[in-house]
C-alpha cells in the first residue's frame, strides 16, 4: 500500500515536470516533506501573468477556471487556491490541506462585494402596517 504523502509528492513532481515539458524522473532517497505550514499566507488579486498557474490549479482540481475577478491564496510563492469574487466558484489544490485557506478566500471575496440594497417596498409595507 502506498503512503498518501508519497503519492502527493509524486503527483506534484509529475505535474511540475509536465508543465515544464520534461519527462518524469525516478526519486532516489527519502522524500523530504515541505514545511509550508509555517510559511505566511498571501491573498492577492489575480493578474494576467497568473493564467498558467491558474490553469494548472484548475486542472489539478478537475474544474474549470472560475470567471470574473479572482482572489488567489499563495503559500511560499505557490498557488494553492483561488475564488471568484463574482460567482464564488473555488478551485484548490486537492493534494494540500486548503479548507482553512478557502474559508479565508471566501471571507475576502465577501468583503469586497457591495451590500445588497434594501428594498423600498418592504419599508413602505412596514410603515402602512404600523399606521
Amino acid at each position: 500500500m502506498f503512503n498518501d504523502n508519497l503519492l502527493r509528492t509524486l503527483s506534484r513532481i509529475r505535474a511540475d515536470e509536465a508543465q515544464r515539458g520534461r519527462r518524469p524522473q525516478t526519486i532516489e532517497g527519502p522524500i523530504q516533506r515541505r514545511e509550508s505550514q509555517d510559511a505566511p499566507l498571501t491573498i492577492r488579486h489575480a493578474v494576467a501573468t497568473d493564467l498558467s498557474a491558474l490553469e494548472r490549479l484548475a486542472a489539478l482540481d478537475s474544474r474549470r477556471l472560475p470567471s470574473g475577478e479572482l482572489f488567489l491564496a499563495e503559500v511560499a510563492g505557490r498557488l494553492l487556491a483561488a475564488v471568484s469574487v463574482d460567482t464564488g466558484a473555488i478551485i484548490a489544490d486537492p493534494f494540500e490541506h486548503t479548507a482553512a485557506i478557502v474559508d479565508v478566500l471566501r471571507l475576502h471575496a465577501s468583503a469586497v462585494l457591495p451590500a445588497a440594497p434594501r428594498r423600498a417596498i418592504a419599508v413602505g409595507a412596514q410603515a402602512a402596517a404600523t399606521s
